[in-house]
């Protein structure tokens, strides 16, 4: 094998050690160490004439291993008190949608007031239950924050179209508003039940709920697309009047508001 070949095949082994390293930051430290010694092998010297060092006195590997710039992270949502206020009113208005069989609690999903007496979620995970939930074998009940849950009565109403469900439910004092309207770029938070072992992606409430903040991308008659990951049931929140605006879907994508209202207007005729 040849010195060139050799040169080659060092360098292939080198560059498959920084491969198996367990961070970017292991990588590219192992790869300034290479680069800056002047007494290494082969190899080293090789990437030394590939990748010459700045012609100014600085250190060479300062830009391999110093900390990219950051970007100042914003705060989850605006501290005017007003707004917190508002915010905490309408989380808590938020809950856990159980089934419940034989003292098996089982989450469903999140669902949230829109009227005193009728909270809406998604429609998914009520269809495989229905059955059962109309021969009594099964009940619902929304575990809202800082109280007992609440008893779902009935599911009085499934949507053919979208992933939508309304459920009586035993009268409360409050409910979330639906805003008049939305805009593309509007402001918006997502706020549902955090399910999840980890962490929560967003900012804990109280009573197992979170806030996720973001911007509407994209308005159609029947579907809002936004740059927060809302999780299924939960309630898309216009931060400007803390009214809502979306019935969440998951994968940024959430049912518009006012095609709740129009399902809502329906049962009022």
């Amino acid at each position: 094998m040849d010195n060139s070949e050799q040169h080659e095949s060092g360098v292939r082994a080198l560059f498959a050690a920084l491969a198996t390293a367990d961070s970017d930051e292991t990588a590219l430290a192992r790869f300034a160490a290479v680069l800056a010694d002047p007494g290494g092998d082969a190899s080293g010297e090789r990437l030394r004439r590939l990748w010459p060092p700045p012609a100014s006195p600085a250190d060479p590997t300062a830009a391999l291993v110093a900390d990219p710039p950051r970007r100042p992270v914003p705060p989850l949502r605006p501290r005017d008190p007003a707004l917190e206020r508002a915010i905490a009113t309408a989380s808590a208005c938020v809950g856990r949608l159980e089934s419940v069989d034989s003292g098996s609690v089982t989450p469903l999903a999140t669902a949230w007031l829109v009227r005193p007496d009728l909270a809406v979620t998604i429609r998914k995970p009520l269809l495989p239950c229905l059955a059962q939930l109309t021969r009594g074998e099964r009940t619902l009940q929304i575990d809202l924050p800082g109280d007992a849950p609440v008893a779902v009565r009935e599911v009085v109403y499934v949507a053919p179209d979208c992933d939508l469900a309304l459920l009586r439910v035993a009268t409360r004092p409050s409910f979330i508003a639906f805003a008049p309207g939305v805009a593309h770029g509007h402001e918006l938070a997502a706020i549902d039940c955090d399910d999840s072992p980890a962490p929560p992606h967003g900012e804990a409430l109280p009573g197992g709920l979170r806030l996720v903040p973001g911007r509407v991308q994209e308005v159609s008659a029947a579907l809002l697309r936004h740059d927060c990951a809302g999780r299924p049931g939960g309630v898309l929140l216009d931060l400007a009047s803390a009214q809502a605006i979306g019935l969440t879907l998951g994968d940024h994508r959430s049912v518009p508001g006012w095609l709740v209202r129009e399902r809502l207007e329906r049962l009022n005729r």
